[in-house]
């Protein structure tokens, strides 16, 4: 399925990745406890990541509305792990090693530094499995639109 097929009112496709928690994350599983943000990223340990991942851990909305972040990247687990202890990281982290869930729901960069990595952007799904919010960078270096994130967090019926 491409980028493009995963938009606002479309059913989530389904995944299963390797999480921080070393239990596999099914996401039809996971939305049967409450609704998910999956955050792809490019890379732990970067600077623009870091600040993204301390921006989602100060979002009170978050936890007003139940809603479990995961973040998820290409980077392996051990990677993930100490990414996660470093930062106090409260949430799960995901590896797609060959990129496939990340080129399904946002693609990967075509060029640049980081090409071949995820593109940043935010996925929220609701219990039923419908995507409610998606935001996709449209290029490298595009910061997250963390107001616009509050706002359609704070306004959905989850």
């Amino acid at each position: 399925m491409a980028e493009r097929d995963v938009g606002v009112g479309s059913m989530a496709p389904d995944f299963e990745l390797q999480g921080t928690d070393d239990v596999p994350f099914r996401l039809s599983h996971q939305l049967s406890f409450g609704p998910v943000m999956l955050m792809f990223y490019p890379n732990d340990f970067g600077i623009v990541c870091s600040l993204q991942m301390r921006e989602f851990k100060a979002m009170e909305e978050l936890k007003a509305k139940v809603l479990r972040p995961v973040g998820i990247s290409r980077n392996s687990i051990l990677t993930h792990k100490q990414w996660k202890e470093s930062m106090a990281i409260p949430f799960l982290l995901l590896t797609d090693p060959e990129g496939e869930v990340c080129e399904r729901y946002a693609g990967l960069q075509t060029s640049g530094l980081l090409k071949g990595m995820p593109r940043r952007s935010i996925f929220i799904i609701g219990r039923d499995g419908v995507v409610r919010y998606r935001w996709v960078s449209s290029a490298e270096g595009v910061p997250l639109p963390f107001e616009e994130i509050r706002s359609a967090v704070a306004g959905m019926e989850l």
